[in-house]
């Protein structure tokens, strides 16, 4: 018996077989994974805990590994001469070149400076030095300032009556903003709190390499 096929039957039957060769050639062509080349790209530096993130642009495309501890109150300890808080890979899509940067805050003493620099090249791109903590909310009489619960309770406080006018400034200049005060506690220890407030707008933020700091707290001695 010979059996003959339709016109509409080898299409179909062409139909599946282009079908199944595109799936194997998709089952083979892997996408990158942008998290693999950005660990890739640092050399062994040690991002265990840091969180991943991407956001594009029009003409940038960032990846960046967070240090997971910015989200709350970091206690440096005395001894500690810096904090590595993020890595990031900067892609410049009109002329398709990555450079990749390591944000840390290095300590002197009591001195904080913020330094970002290029990991090819060793070269510091941006170095800002944290200002001289000042009390929070200084009375204008003579006498101490007021002492609050917690730190956090006097961070609050900040971000209440101080906060708003140094994010406005971010905002309008898409550049970060440091402030640093001494927060003193009702039962007599007083810190120095370090913040870096961040432009919040998305053309700021896709510029930015500096993670959003929510204290960085160090001893008064």
């Amino acid at each position: 018996m010979t059996y003959r096929h339709s016109r509409s039957e080898s299409a179909s039957c062409l139909a599946i077989v282009l079908l199944s060769l595109g799936l194997v050639c998709s089952c083979k062509t892997k996408m990158p994974d942008p998290r693999e080349q950005l660990v890739r790209s640092l050399k062994g530096a040690n991002v265990e805990g840091y969180n991943f993130a991407t956001e594009e642009g029009e003409t940038q495309a960032i990846a960046s590994l967070t240090n997971s501890a910015v989200r709350n109150l970091i206690k440096l300890d005395s001894s500690a001469t810096n904090l590595v808080v993020r890595y990031t890979s900067a892609k410049d899509k009109k002329v398709n070149t990555t450079r990749t940067y390591k944000t840390e805050i290095v300590k002197a003493g009591t001195a904080l400076t913020l330094v970002v620099t290029d990991m090819a090249t060793g070269e510091v791109v941006t170095r800002k030095a944290f200002p001289a903590p000042e009390p929070h909310k200084a009375t204008d009489t003579a006498g101490p300032p007021p002492t609050f619960d917690s730190l956090e309770d006097c961070i609050r406080d900040f971000n209440c009556t101080r906060r708003g006018a140094l994010q406005c400034e971010a905002n309008r200049t898409c550049e970060d903003q440091f402030a640093a005060l001494i927060c003193c506690l009702k039962n007599g220890q007083c810190f120095s709190v370090h913040l870096i407030i961040r432009p919040t707008t998305l053309i700021c933020r896709l510029r930015a390499v500096i993670p959003d700091l929510e204290g960085l707290v160090l001893s008064q001695q």
